[in-house]
């Protein structure tokens, strides 16, 4: 099998234009991917002339103008969930070399069938993208099920030899059925948000032969800094795995060896700089980049990260870990997952920012989060800020 046919869509219009991608991509062209929405905004960059533009699904148009550089070089959008949303730019020889990387650590297996349920346009899609493209190994990518029958028809269509992409709270959905039990050797691989023990412990009842492969990335580092693999039963949160190689990472801060601290990494894989589609100065990265993250390094090389870096939170007089804070909601009745995080406020400086998701719309979710979270916080919870989600209405990411 040829590589352009490594790389498919069910959607012949789609098809076509990964089709295109990949063979701009494979050629001396340069290319940004970007949502259909900033595509006038990246029209009318002078910095982006000759460039081709698409957004994997359903335009590929090559952009007026001569390049201004001869470099081969491709631009991706992050989802803003490490920071203010921003384009990363990267030469097509660090894409391919931990492409390649990739394909390894995973590693692909031409005997096995992959299919993808994530947007081929984002960080994580791209990166499937370009590691079946580099290895020769066939993937599918199929629009992720938007019904519960479509989840069940999705699943039932199951082979043992499957191998599927998913971001981690579709997994909710995968597992629905309690009464339906798939024993074949499954391969689950997660990336694009913390793979959970609660999302663990509801697929192991239903996929009890299954191995989770479970990546660790950022936008701004290649895309992806380490990947860990395990029988599900054998799942730990927070163990991504060893860094791909020649990836370096280290924790800031901590007291000691295998300590938390702020997670760093030094990656021959990074981008070359980024930029604003809407004005301001490219910037070039740091050797060492933060991640933004809290974790540590296990004797056996693996990397274990706790979450963002925001410990605690200094509301109304009192500080609050933002973890315990994440515990108690989890523990409510109808949640599925949650993400707790730090907001600047004008009165009281910072204010936890509490996001909860359900599987379905729940108007009384939020008044028993905060029920939850009073009986342990006191007062204080009636201030704090609380949205709630269904899966449904999820970012195109798949991001809490």
């Amino acid at each position: 099998m040829t590589n352009s046919s490594t790389v498919s869509h069910a959607l012949t219009e789609s098809h076509d234009v990964i089709a295109r991608y990949l063979r701009a991509f494979r050629d001396e062209s340069s290319v940004i991917v970007v949502s259909p929405a900033r595509f006038e905004l990246v029209r009318s960059h002078p910095g982006l002339a000759g460039w081709f533009v698409t957004d994997c699904a359903t335009v590929l148009e090559k952009l007026p103008g001569d390049k201004a550089s001869a470099r081969e070089e491709l631009v991706i959008e992050t989802s803003g969930t490490t920071g203010e949303p921003k384009m990363v730019r990267y030469t097509k020889d660090a894409i391919k070399n931990c492409a390649t990387a990739i394909a390894e650590s995973i590693p692909l297996d031409r005997h096995r069938e992959y299919i993808a349920l994530v947007n081929p346009r984002l960080a994580y899609g791209m990166s499937i993208v370009h590691s079946h493209l580099l290895a020769g190994v066939p993937v599918r990518f199929v629009p992720a099920p938007v019904s519960l029958d479509a989840w069940t028809d999705f699943r039932n269509a199951l082979r043992p030899n499957s191998s599927v992409y998913l971001v981690p709270h579709q997994s909710f959905l995968l597992a629905q059925d309690s009464q339906w039990t798939f024993d074949g050797p499954l391969e689950l691989i997660f990336a694009g948000g913390p793979f959970t023990e609660s999302m663990a412990a509801n697929l192991r009842p239903t996929f009890p032969g299954a191995t989770v492969v479970n990546m660790y990335g950022q936008a701004e580092l290649g895309p992806r800094i380490s990947i860990g693999r395990s029988p599900l039963s054998d799942f730990r949160e927070g163990d991504v795995g060893k860094p791909l190689s020649g990836v370096r990472v280290r924790i800031a801060g901590a007291d000691a060896p295998g300590a938390p601290g702020k997670v760093e990494v030094a990656s021959p894989y990074q981008m070359s700089s980024y930029f604003h589609v809407g004005g301001g100065e490219e910037q070039t990265p740091p050797q060492w980049w933060p991640t933004g993250d809290v974790g540590s390094l296990a004797a056996n090389g693996h990397v274990h990260v706790a979450g963002r870096d925001a410990p605690d939170v200094n509301f109304l007089g009192s500080r609050f870990a933002l973890s315990h804070l994440r515990d108690l909601v989890r523990d409510v009745a109808g949640v599925l997952d949650c993400r707790v995080s730090a907001t600047e406020h004008a009165v009281y400086g910072q204010q936890p920012s509490i996001r909860v998701l359900t599987e379905t719309p729940d108007p009384t979710i939020e008044r028993r989060v905060r029920k939850a979270l009073a009986a342990d916080v006191g007062s204080a919870a009636s201030a704090m800020l609380i949205e709630v989600i269904d899966i449904a209405s999820l970012p195109e990411s798949g991001k809490l």
